[in-house]
């Protein structure tokens, strides 16, 4: 999303009447998360789409999916009732995903949230069991999304956007390819960061950003993940990324994903969190 794009404000300030209306999910009446089409078997990929449906998965909320080609999302949300999930300086409103549609407990309208850390935190209210972000931790989880999105994703899109298209429907590309081209000087996306010195400054600034994240587990004397014993949406954030980096590229031989670059760093950490996480991303309904 653009520099200059702004989410907008958290769901906390109406948690109390929001949480009276959703919370409904059963087997017979599901929740519906939307996420974006794609040709890979399984089909999510999204990272963003990642992190809710592992909110999901871990809290055995009852869900289906419904899958939005690229140029369906906007016109599919504003349909339905959704909100904008940004607002630039210009005024200008972003419908992306992930976007839920939360049953009602007593019949009524569902409860619609876009933007998956509001979702996490209505999800983690109105579904109590196994807190993903306990009382007392709602501040360093702003503070860890901030340190992912700035430090850590960066470098991610340099490495796997160019090759995303390669893996959408045939509208999918096109929107993909025309709206993420500005990311890259409008080189299109087949060209971008192809070889080993294009793309070795990008892995050794990820490599510094995960091993400063190393060093931050391993000051847990038990347990793999990030507040020691116990999953939290961080380590959730993370397996999201890893999920979407996943993705087959061809751009790093001997290697068939970025994956399978990154599993191997800080004495196998994050292929551990990975395999921690398999219940959960095994899930992809």
């Amino acid at each position: 999303m653009a520099s200059n794009t702004v989410r907008l404000s958290s769901v906390a300030k109406h948690l109390a009447t929001i949480v009276k209306m959703g919370g409904g999910a059963t087997e017979a009446n599901p929740l519906i998360l939307y996420d974006i089409k794609s040709v890979l078997n399984p089909m999510p990929w999204s990272p963003n789409v990642w992190k809710t449906r592992l909110v999901l998965n871990y809290k055995k909320i009852p869900y289906r999916t419904v899958w939005l080609s690229y140029p369906e999302i906007e016109p599919t949300l504003k349909s339905l009732g959704f909100g904008p999930s940004a607002v630039n300086r210009h005024g200008r409103e972003f419908y992306t995903l992930p976007a839920i549609a939360d049953p009602s407990k007593d019949g009524g309208p569902p409860t619609k949230i876009v933007d998956s850390h509001s979702i996490a935190e209505y999800l983690d209210k109105v579904y109590p069991q196994k807190r993903i972000i306990p009382d007392g931790t709602a501040g360093f989880h702003t503070l860890f999304i901030k340190e992912m999105q700035t430090n850590v994703l960066p470098h991610f899109i340099q490495l796997v956007v160019p090759v995303v298209n390669l893996h959408l429907d045939e509208p999918g590309q096109e929107y993909f390819e025309s709206t993420r081209r500005p990311l890259f000087n409008n080189l299109p996306l087949k060209e971008v960061n192809r070889g080993e010195e294009a793309r070795k400054p990008y892995y050794d600034a990820l490599k510094k950003e995960l091993d400063l994240l190393d060093k931050w587990y391993a000051k847990n004397l038990e347990g793999d993940f990030f507040m020691g014993k116990e999953i939290s949406y961080a380590d959730m954030l993370l397996v999201a990324y890893f999920a979407w980096i996943r993705v087959p590229s061809d751009r790093d031989p001997g290697y068939a994903s970025v994956w399978d670059v990154v599993k191997e760093w800080n004495e196998g950490r994050w292929a551990r969190l990975w395999a921690n996480f398999e219940e959960y991303t095994a899930d992809t309904k």
